[in-house]
């Protein structure tokens, strides 16, 4: 009875065991890596080194490491960790010329105990019967990347007109407001339209740091289908000679039931 009670807490014993050692990666210093606030890079994308450890006490496998949109990545220099060992993979997150204001994107890492997943892939490619107890569960996280794109010339909503309720011979209007956040008087002048645009804005104008300049543009569409337009205007700012503000929207017919609110009557 006594040896019978001896094996059974000796087995209960193993399979805690078994349970608690697992492969386990984090990321050195955290999920987020955050380069605050930065002026739009000239090579168009910020560089950084992530570091990865298995913080488990079994090996691990990085299975796979998948970028999200906006994003890109070199391998990693090692795929198979030790516990305590250390993966380092570089990153870049592209920065485009509309870009302006906070962004995050994020890597997938996926990794696999490393005995479970060879077990697996001889199972998948030769039928090899998976060991009892084997770990082949993938797991899964993410890196979050960060930044705070600052540019001279701030734009909001957006740096682009949107008409989100154009109809045929009717006037719409839209607005956008430009912040001057540099750290000198910003001059805008030379103000021209295409697309049949009207912009309130046509004069010479200065703006000192941190102050905003409201932009409305109004049109009368002439024809259904997609519109496109813009304002040019010039500046004296050495990153900004020129702003080109383009205009955008779809153009229904006037008598549209979408704009009636209700379907017109049969005769």
């Amino acid at each position: 009875m006594f040896k019978h009670l001896l094996c059974a807490i000796a087995a209960l014993a193993l399979s805690a065991v078994a349970v608690s050692a697992q492969a386990k990666l984090e990321v050195v210093g955290g999920e987020t890596y955050d380069w605050g606030k930065v002026k739009p890079p000239k090579e168009g994308h910020l560089e950084a080194e992530i570091k990865m450890k298995n913080v488990g006490d079994r090996p691990l496998r990085i299975t796979e490491v998948r970028p999200g949109c906006g994003c890109t990545k070199t391998d990693p220099d090692k795929t198979d960790l030790k516990p305590g060992e250390v993966s380092t993979m570089k990153v870049k997150l592209n920065i485009s010329p509309s870009n302006v204001g906070p962004m995050t994107k994020n890597i997938n890492i996926s990794w696999a105990d490393l005995e479970g997943n060879d077990a697996y892939k001889a199972y998948k490619t030769s039928n090899t019967p998976l060991p009892t107890g084997a770990d082949t569960a993938v797991r899964a996280g993410y890196i979050w990347l960060k930044c705070d794109v600052q540019r001279a010339i701030m734009y909001s909503p957006s740096m682009y007109f949107s008409f989100s309720d154009l109809k045929l011979g009717q006037e719409a209007t839209s607005k956008m407001e430009l912040t001057n956040n540099s750290d000198q008087e910003i001059i805008f002048s030379d103000w021209t339209t295409d697309g049949g645009l009207v912009c309130n804005q046509a004069s010479r104008v200065a703006l000192k740091p941190g102050e905003k300049l409201a932009v409305v543009v109004k049109v009368v569409p002439a024809a259904k289908g997609n519109y496109s337009g813009g304002v040019k205007v010039k500046t004296t700012h050495p990153e900004n000679p020129e702003l080109d503000l383009k205009a955008y929207g779809f153009v229904m017919e006037s008598q549209s039931p979408v704009f009636q609110g209700t379907q017109p009557k049969a005769k």
